[in-house]
């Protein structure tokens, strides 16, 4: 499944590195990035994209806190600080050699006109409710299967957005080129605001993309509607290769599951209760309970039902999202990341799947998840 916010105030970058690059949890002030993901078990953030090699980085690499200040958060070249302090060393003048690091047109003259610099845009992918299930009770075997599948589904999106979506438009989008080679910074999370199991990786697509005009590399802007048309494609493919891969691993199956009428369904995994994956959607019941209020308020003021889609919660008004939306949670715990449990030694091919299905008689699920994560208090 896959969701897109824009990134366009110039200080998102520190929502990004704060929390977002931090699992979703405050991090303190003065404590470095690496540190804080350390502290919270969480990978740091990895460089994706073929756009890569035009800023002299390296797809896997770490993803550090300036170079997201400077790709994100001004519109620069990563190692803008080390190419100005040379440009400066040759006797270039301040202005000068900091405009040799922007990529396309500066961020301030884009103010200027009174506009909003779009910076990324974040495309969160994420598998279904029953795979989310599975991985949260699962077996150490089941995880890594599960999480393997999330990566390769991820890059199978992004590397078909390149081939087939990414262009770039210039002269107020009269001009349009292909550019196969995007840059983005991606950071793995595992948890939810509420501290719910909730396997799903922030891919933050630069808004710069590279072309050649008259043999020459410059930067210009990507053509975002042409992106938001086909998000819906990405998402399914995301979905059917990740799903695909890991039913082959352990021998599941997959059920159509209606979730919003008039819709497609979600194809689930065949044997998770959907009492189970009722819980893992617990944000998107509120938002739906939220939609309901607002639809009814709208009726009561103006005699008629809102026309954004009254009957698709996929679709609801943001403030459906935004009053629903708690508090990032501090973060409380060393490890966010599942520990490693044995697997069981009988039951066939797919059986411990199966049997992360079900929790013990007497528990929650929830309670399950905080046992298994080292999450309980008692």
């Amino acid at each position: 499944m896959l969701s897109v916010a824009k990134v366009q105030k110039r200080n998102a970058w520190r929502y990004y590195t704060r929390r977002v690059a931090f699992g979703d949890g405050r991090r303190p002030v003065g404590q470095s990035l690496k540190d804080a993901q350390e502290m919270a078990g969480l990978p740091p953030g990895r460089w994706l994209g073929r756009g890569l090699a035009a800023l002299g980085l390296t797809g896997g690499a770490e993803v550090s806190e300036r170079q997201l200040e400077l790709l994100f958060g001004q519109g620069r070249h990563p190692d803008a600080d080390r190419i100005e302090r040379g440009l400066l060393d040759d006797g270039a003048d301040q202005a000068t050699a900091r405009l040799t690091t922007v990529l396309g047109q500066p961020i301030e003259e884009i103010e200027a006109r009174k506009q909003t610099p779009l910076l990324a845009l974040d495309f969160t992918f994420r598998p279904q409710a029953s795979l989310i299930v599975l991985w949260a009770l699962g077996d150490a075997r089941t995880r890594r299967i599960i999480e393997r599948a999330h990566e390769r589904a991820t890059a199978k999106a992004l590397r078909w957005l390149e081939d087939e979506v990414a262009e770039t438009r210039w002269s107020s989008g009269r001009e349009r080129a292909k550019t196969p080679a995007l840059v983005v910074a991606a950071f793995r999370h595992f948890d939810n605001r509420d501290n719910f199991p909730l396997l799903h990786d922030h891919c933050l697509i630069l808004y710069r993309v590279q072309r050649l005009d008259d043999g020459e590399p410059v930067w210009g802007a990507l053509d975002t509607r042409r992106r938001y048309r086909h998000v819906v494609a990405a998402g399914t493919l995301y979905t059917l290769a990740m799903t695909t891969e890991v039913c082959e691993e352990l021998g599941l199956a997959t059920v159509p599951r209606d979730v919003t009428p008039g819709l497609r369904p979600v194809m689930e995994i065949a044997g998770v209760d959907s009492g189970l994956i009722d819980w893992s959607s617990t944000r998107r019941q509120r938002i739906e309970d939220a939609l309901e209020g607002l639809t009814y308020e709208y009726a009561q003021k103006h005699g008629r039902r809102p026309a954004c889609c009254p009957t698709a919660p996929s679709r609801s008004p943001r403030p459906c999202a935004t009053t629903t939306r708690t508090a990032a949670p501090d973060p409380n715990s060393p490890a966010l990341r599942l520990p490693k449990r044995s697997a069981p030694t009988s039951g066939g091919r797919g059986s411990s799947a199966r049997t992360a299905a079900t929790t013990p008689a007497g528990r929650s699920p929830l309670s399950s998840w905080r046992s298994a994560s080292g999450r309980d208090t008692a």
